[in-house]
């Protein structure tokens, strides 16, 4: 095993920031023991295409704020789909009420 320094494993994975002790920030984990709980190593995963493993000897940990704006990217994500099936309905509904086109 290599010499890591020992603040190694106390930066964030995703910006590198490090918050000790004395830091206002948080350190939160990207795998909880609480599936339900944390949703943070899938989100990487799928917004940012970064891998995170438990045992891939990697910081295992992202700051408050990293993690913050995953869950606003999370929130963007779902209102754009959202938004994105509403107006495909209006569009339906729409046409449905013009009736069937007339060919020339």
């Amino acid at each position: 095993m290599c010499n890591l320094p020992p603040k190694f494993h106390s930066v964030c994975r995703l910006c590198l920031s490090f918050c000790g002790d004395n830091c206002s920030d948080v350190k939160v984990p990207i795998f909880d023991r609480d599936k339900d709980k944390s949703r943070l190593s899938e989100m990487i995963m799928t917004y940012l295409s970064i891998m995170v493993s438990p045992s891939d000897m990697l910081p295992q940990v992202v700051c408050g704020s990293c993690a913050h704006k995953l869950d606003e990217f999370h929130t963007f994500r779902e209102l754009s789909h959202k938004s994105e099936k509403l107006l495909e309905q209006f569009l339906h509904y729409a046409n449905s009420l013009s009736g069937p086109k007339e060919v020339s």
